[in-house]
This record gives C-alpha cells, sequence and structure tokens, in this order.
C-alpha cells in the first residue's frame, strides 16, 4: 500500500512538469521553445507514450525547453488551429514558428531532438497556418462554433426529445433571429447617437412664385397687338 501510494505522489509530481494547454492559456506557446504533444484519451498509440512524455518533462524541467500537451477532445479551438488529422502529432514551437516533428516516439530521439537543435531541419509551417494568425483563428471559432451546434442539436433530439426537423429549424433560426436583433439595435444606437437627419438649408435656393399681371399690363400688351 505504501508503496503505491508513494508511486502515485512521483507520478503525480512528474507530471506537474508537463503544461496542460487549454483554450484559455494556448497563448503562452507564442513565446519560448516549446515541445507539445496533440492527443486523445481514448487514443492507443497516445496511451504508449504516456509515460515516456511524462518523463520528457521531468528532465526538460531545469532546461529552456517547455513539455506541454493537449487533449484535442476539450481544446477544440487550439486543437483546430494546429490542424490536428491523426494523433498522436507533437509540434515544436520557437517564439511563435510551428513545425511539426516526424521522427521516432521514443524519449532518448526527443531529447536529441531538442538538444541539438534539429527542429530547425524541419519545414516550418506557412504564417496563414500558424495557430495564432488571424486566419487560423476564424477558421478555429468556426469550427468550435459548428461543434457547439452539432451539441446543441445532439441535446434537443436526444435529452429534449425535439423532431429532428423542428431541432434543424430551430437552429437555422436562431442565427437568421440574433442577426436580424443585431440590426436592429445597430440602427436604433445610429439614431439615438446622430438623431434625425436635418433638412437642407435652401436659403436662397426657393423658386420665386410667378406674379399675376396687371388691369394697365394687359391693356398695354392689348394696344401692342
Amino acid at each position: 500500500m505504501n508503496k503505491l501510494l508513494v508511486l502515485s505522489c512521483t507520478l503525480i509530481l512528474v507530471s506537474s512538469e508537463v503544461v496542460v494547454l487549454t483554450d484559455d492559456n494556448s497563448h503562452i506557446i507564442q513565446d519560448g521553445d516549446w515541445f507539445i504533444k496533440a492527443y486523445a484519451p481514448w487514443c492507443g498509440a497516445c496511451k504508449s507514450i504516456a509515460q515516456s512524455w511524462i518523463q520528457l518533462g521531468a528532465w526538460a524541467e531545469d532546461k529552456e525547453y517547455n513539455i506541454a500537451e493537449i487533449d484535442i477532445t476539450v481544446g477544440y479551438s487550439l486543437s483546430n488551429q494546429l490542424l490536428v488529422t491523426r494523433i498522436p502529432t507533437l509540434f515544436h514551437v520557437k517564439d511563435g514558428v510551428f513545425r511539426t516533428y516526424q521522427g521516432a516516439r521514443k524519449i532518448d530521439v526527443w531529447k536529441k531532438f531538442l538538444e541539438e537543435g534539429e527542429c530547425h531541419s524541419l519545414e516550418p509551417m506557412s504564417w496563414y497556418r500558424r495557430p495564432g494568425s488571424v486566419t487560423m483563428q476564424m477558421f478555429g471559432y468556426l469550427v468550435s462554433f459548428a461543434i457547439k451546434v452539432n451539441d446543441m442539436h445532439d441535446y434537443l433530439t436526444k435529452q429534449a426529445n425535439v423532431p429532428v426537423v423542428a431541432s434543424i429549424i430551430i437552429l437555422i433560426a436562431i442565427p437568421i433571429v440574433a442577426m436580424i436583433a443585431l440590426f436592429l439595435v445597430t440602427v436604433w444606437g445610429i439614431h439615438s447617437v446622430f438623431g434625425k437627419p436635418k433638412q437642407a438649408h435652401t436659403i436662397g435656393l426657393q423658386r420665386s412664385q410667378p406674379r399675376p399681371v396687371s388691369q394697365e399690363e394687359e391693356e398695354e400688351d392689348k394696344k401692342v397687338q
């Protein structure tokens, strides 16, 4: 029992050296030297390297390298920006420059990769594909929104027992109503700030009314004729 307790404490201490990335703290990887593992809890290959990754974190504790991991089933925004298509996938980040690690999944190879700067032999991601760029942030938000819509659809159909067709209509109607409401609020705000449009200044532009012809002028015209 005591041995199990000591082993558990040791694992907790070692695993604390691995930074857990989420959508809330993902900005920290833009500075410094980072080695990141993207994984999923149900992935067998991810489980096979889990202990080695913890040991790598303990090894890098007093070094300039930061060892981190992200659960793609939780960190939707960052994992979507990384375009993770298979797991586990390892990424090296140096001062905001991202590279995809393609070497062996062994701790000795990882140490050599970091110590000898082998990351520079890898082709960096294009600027528009890097997490944190405007394009990838927009992509991440869109995918996260789509996932939330799908989760809401599952809730309506499976828990609230709403028919599938009705659920789809509701999910389509919500953004339309939101856009109309936003438009009306915007119009109201503009009207409140700037007020009603002022009438155009027309002094000197009014057309003069025609003057009626006098009797004397009529008689004069008859004489001329």
